[in-house]
């Protein structure tokens, strides 16, 4: 019989340690001293993730986020920014030796079964985009479309990004639940006000939050759609668990160190800029 998987709930976090958890629990699994995870989580105040590579000065205005109290910190993985406030956040942790195909496409086609089947749960039928990269990216993650994200009657409802290393990987992603799409892009550096409006107008039409569709959907309601649809994706029960104290251990060196600074970029990985 496998290994049963993980499932964590570690509730709400600053973002500099929602991301320094996810390293650790991708170091951890490297070293098969973690099964494979699926973790949700919250955002102790309201907070962007960008993307490992996003420059800050061109693309964001940092006076603003400090204004609205809104706090920034780099992910792990590729893509762009993504707006943690009315929204559900995921990760996975999972290897090649635990059926994960390689190649970017096949790796997200796998695991997005577990995300459709999350929908599902929750009345929402949803398929990959077809869409390529945008070769003119918003700063924004959901305001394009990519074969990593989530679709519902068009409208992009979840959007991922990934890192490699060596044969693991770490996925995370993010699904509105609410629209707050203005006071976001309130925070993105554009040429000027009419441009901000017209990025603003043409997110608005490609992507729509999970309360759309779904008026009554909890968070709660959302994480256990997620366990049970990523259980009967990946066929492989997620057992509610915990950090190991080795974990926690290594996530806060890493907050400490790492994710409290947004300059951090060196590290050599495989990183799909997809979000």
């Amino acid at each position: 019989m496998s290994q049963p998987y993980r499932f964590l709930n570690t509730h709400v976090q600053s973002a500099a340690m929602n991301m320094a958890i996810d390293e650790a629990v991708l170091a951890h699994h490297l070293r098969d001293e973690a099964p494979p995870t699926l973790r949700v989580f919250r955002w102790s105040r309201p907070s962007i993730s960008l993307g490992r590579f996003q420059s800050v000065e061109r693309e964001m205005l940092r006076d603003v986020c400090e204004q609205q109290g809104v706090e920034l910190v780099r992910r792990p993985t590729g893509g762009r920014a993504v707006y943690h406030r009315d929204e559900f956040t995921y990760s996975i942790i999972i290897s090649k030796r635990h059926g994960v195909p390689p190649g970017v496409v096949a790796a997200y086609a796998y695991l997005a079964q577990g995300l459709q089947s999350a929908l599902n749960r929750l009345g929402v039928r949803a398929e990959l985009s077809d869409e390529r990269v945008s070769k003119n990216p918003s700063a924004a993650c959901f305001a394009s479309s990519t074969q990593a994200d989530l679709t519902s009657g068009g409208f992009k409802l979840i959007g991922s990004a990934q890192v490699w290393k060596d044969d693991a990987l770490l996925q995370q992603g993010s699904l509105p639940l609410d629209d707050r799409a203005a006071e976001f892009f309130a925070m993105l550096r554009f040429p000027d006000g009419a441009a901000r409006e017209e990025a603003l107008d043409a997110y608005r039409q490609k992507t729509t939050p999970l309360h759309t569709f779904v008026p009554q959907a909890s968070w709660d309601d959302v994480a256990r759609a997620f366990r049970a649809g990523f259980s009967a994706a990946l066929r492989n029960e997620f057992v509610e668990g915990e950090l190991s104290a080795s974990e926690w251990a290594l996530a806060q060196r890493l907050e400490e160190e790492k994710y409290r600074k947004l300059e951090w970029r060196k590290e050599r990985v495989n990183v799909i800029e997809t979000m």
